[in-house]
This record gives C-alpha cells, sequence and structure tokens, in this order.
C-alpha cells in the first residue's frame, strides 16, 4: 500500500511534467488554444498553489467548525491528571 505523500507526489510529478511539455512548446498545446487561454498554461503553477491554499484553508475550517467534544474523555483526562499528581506528590518530586 502506498503513502499519500507518494500518491500526492505523483500527482504533482505528472502535473509539473505536463506542465513542463506545453510550457517548452514540446507538445504543441499552446498552438491548438486560442491566444487568451495562453496565459492559463504559464501561469498554471501559481493557479495551482492557490487552489491547494484554499483547499487547505476550508479543509481546516471545516475539521474546526465539525469538531466534536468528548465529555468523558475530558473526565478521564481529569482523573489521570490527578492519579499523576497524586502519584509524582508521593514520590517527592511535586510538593502541591
Amino acid at each position: 500500500m502506498a503513502s499519500q505523500l507518494i500518491i500526492y507526489s505523483a500527482h504533482v510529478v505528472l502535473f509539473v511534467l505536463v506542465w513542463l511539455l506545453a510550457y517548452t512548446e514540446v507538445v504543441p498545446v499552446l498552438s491548438y488554444l486560442p491566444e487568451c487561454a495562453h496565459c492559463l498554461v504559464y501561469y498554471a503553477p501559481f493557479f495551482a498553489v492557490f487552489f491547494l491554499g484554499i483547499y487547505a484553508a476550508f479543509n481546516v475550517i471545516y475539521g474546526v467548525a465539525t469538531f466534536n467534544d468528548c465529555a468523558e474523555a475530558k473526565v478521564e483526562l481529569l482523573r489521570e491528571i490527578k492519579q499523576a499528581k497524586a502519584e509524582l506528590k508521593d514520590k517527592g518530586i511535586i510538593d502541591y
């Protein structure tokens, strides 16, 4: 099973290779496009980074908006903190 980094890297490498072939006109893509579409090919990496940033920002916002509270985990964590403080106090590491 491939890791997410390898899958993502494969997509990026494929995008960069196709863009370089179009940009350097090894593959004559620009001759088939209207003149106004040439700037889309030239600035495609900037558009990709921009839209990737927007996608990442919306993923973070969505994750924060749908984050659930877990009351049971809070109670368990507070109990473990009290237990750790008691153990450290017994060993003389802390004194409060």
